[in-house]
């Protein structure tokens, strides 16, 4: 099974984005297609990794507009060790993407589309950031295609 967790803001929009979705920055249309068509096209399956998973309308816009989603990453919270007293709770999407991996070992290969940098080091290899300026455009996704073609 090939995999493709998929972020939403800053990859299928961004801050140009003019669609709205209950007065939230909505989906681009180019986006989503350049997205959604890589995915048919590959035969992927999409793990929505955005925090719009949280959001049950949300994840309905993604599988209206986008593509449909195989299944979400969930949450991993942990504590980061500081001077301070009070301790923060951190979640990381690498972290969360681990986890999800591991839950799912018939994984053959993956790919990250995200704007965000908080992945593991092991994931690097995987990962392919896009803009918030931006999103994702073609020569990203020309990138996505030619990694899920390279051996294993």
């Amino acid at each position: 099974m090939k995999i493709l967790f998929l972020d939403i803001d800053g990859v299928v929009n961004c801050e140009k984005t003019m669609q709205r979705h209950r007065g939230a920055i909505g989906i681009d249309p180019y986006m989503a297609f350049l997205v959604g068509n890589m995915v048919q096209e590959l035969d992927l399956k999409v793990v929505l990794s955005s925090s719009w998973r949280h959001w049950d309308e949300g994840v309905e816009e993604i599988n209206n507009q986008v593509i449909p989603i195989f299944d979400k990453t969930g949450r991993e919270p942990y504590i980061k060790e500081e001077e301070e007293a009070v301790p923060k709770i951190y979640t990381q999407r690498g972290r969360e993407i681990k986890k999800w991996l591991d839950a799912h070992p018939e994984v053959e290969k993956y790919a990250i589309l995200d704007d965000d940098t908080d992945m593991l080091p092991e994931q690097l290899p995987n990962f392919f950031k896009t803009s918030w300026k931006t999103g994702v455009t073609p020569e990203i996704i020309e990138k996505v295609k030619n990694h899920f073609s390279e051996p294993s």
